[in-house]
């Protein structure tokens, strides 16, 4: 059985927008997310674009056991699930749980959470305990970036990558990967691409019109989440129209350096600083001033009052797509993440220059 994903500190882009203060975008952002299944749903029926396609039904029909849930418990109780409640009231929060069976996620989760059933929809989502490849990626006019992972997508974002992540631009003529260029990561991105371009002009004016969307060389444009489950198949998961604007239009991959540099990673988020070292393992218990450089494994929300005041943000860990990485942007703040190394090769106290336009770490002293 798998265990039920753990968000407490990694939380939704919406969480994060609302804890740095953006309430106007966050509101903004819990509407786009609370419609993602009917978006999914039109480019379902307008493009054929596949996704892991729900049972939506009133909560109110778990919650007095209604005669379509109880069929649902019946014949697919021990089938796992990801079930998102989507309220029908923009103050109130979406609930969401993966990873459990249909029974056990009603019985354990379901049954305990207190809130009013007329409130919400649920969505029942079938599960995968393992994925064979995760993607994020952004489809602009300039190209198209992203990355590619081996394995659960949360560790794209929520940025705990534990497999080598792929990072990717396609500027709609030459292709460009980060190091360790993998045929098979290559071969995914194409066929997750082509789910998303259609050279049916009826198609795309329905998409257009009805989803205030735009296309690019006949690929729907936006910021898209996409998973290879372990029969092959391809799906495409999340698909948000606001997220771009808080991303660079297209990324340049340069490739790998053969300077001596003492840490080097991917720019999440463009500047330079320089500043005193400090080492944040436990974000709980640390000693941090403005302007020193945050250095750890990876941001979450118990960082953000360092993450305020840092003069630049460094990690072992994530990916430039991660909520967190996001985060550093609008902050305003520089961050190079997936070094692999930095909280290993710097030390409490180095004086470093941070480049995040080259993604290198210089110690000064």
């Amino acid at each position: 059985m798998s265990q039920p994903v753990v968000t407490s500190h990694q939380i939704s882009m919406t969480e994060w927008l609302a804890a740095i203060g953006q309430t106007e975008e966050s509101n903004a952002f819990r509407e786009e997310d609370n419609r993602k299944a009917k978006r999914l749903e039109f480019l379902f029926r307008a493009m054929g674009v596949p996704y892991e396609r729900p049972e939506s039904l009133p909560a109110r029909e778990l919650s007095d056991l209604g005669p379509r849930f109880k069929e649902i418990l019946e014949t697919r109780g021990d089938e796992l699930c990801a079930i998102r409640l989507v309220p029908n009231k923009p103050e109130l929060p979406k609930l969401r749980q993966r990873g459990l069976s249909i029974r056990d996620c009603y019985e354990n989760w379901f049954l305990k959470q207190e809130i009013s059933a007329d409130d919400y929809e649920a969505f029942l989502c079938p599960h995968s305990e393992t994925l064979l490849w995760s993607a994020t990626f952004v489809v602009s006019d300039r190209g198209v970036y992203g990355e590619i992972v081996r394995g659960l997508h949360s560790q794209l974002t929520h940025g705990y990558t534990e497999n080598q992540l792929f990072q990717f631009a396609w500027d709609f003529d030459k292709w460009r990967w980060s190091p360790g260029y993998d045929e098979e990561a290559a071969s995914q991105v194409l066929r997750m691409l082509a789910l998303l371009k259609t050279d049916d002009e009826a198609a795309r004016s329905s998409v257009t019109t009805e989803m205030n969307a735009e296309f690019s060389h006949g690929y729907l444009k936006g910021y898209f989440e996409s998973t290879v489950w372990p029969d092959n198949k391809v799906y495409i998961i999340d698909y948000n129209r606001l997220l771009p604007k808080y991303l660079p239009d297209f990324i340049e991959l340069t490739g790998s350096s053969e300077a001596a540099e003492e840490a080097r990673g991917a720019v999440a988020s463009n500047g330079r600083a320089c500043g005193r070292v400090r080492i944040m393992l436990d974000p709980e218990a640390a000693e941090f001033s403005a302007g020193d450089i945050l250095v750890c494994d990876m941001t979450d929300v118990r960082y953000l009052p360092y993450m305020r005041i840092a003069g630049a943000i460094i990690t072992d860990r994530g990916s430039i797509l991660s909520h967190a990485a996001i985060v550093s942007r609008e902050l305003n703040k520089p961050c190079i993440i997936g070094t692999k190394i930095a909280t290993k090769v710097l030390h409490d106290g180095d004086e470093v220059e941070v480049d995040a336009n080259r993604g290198t770490v210089r110690i000064l002293s």
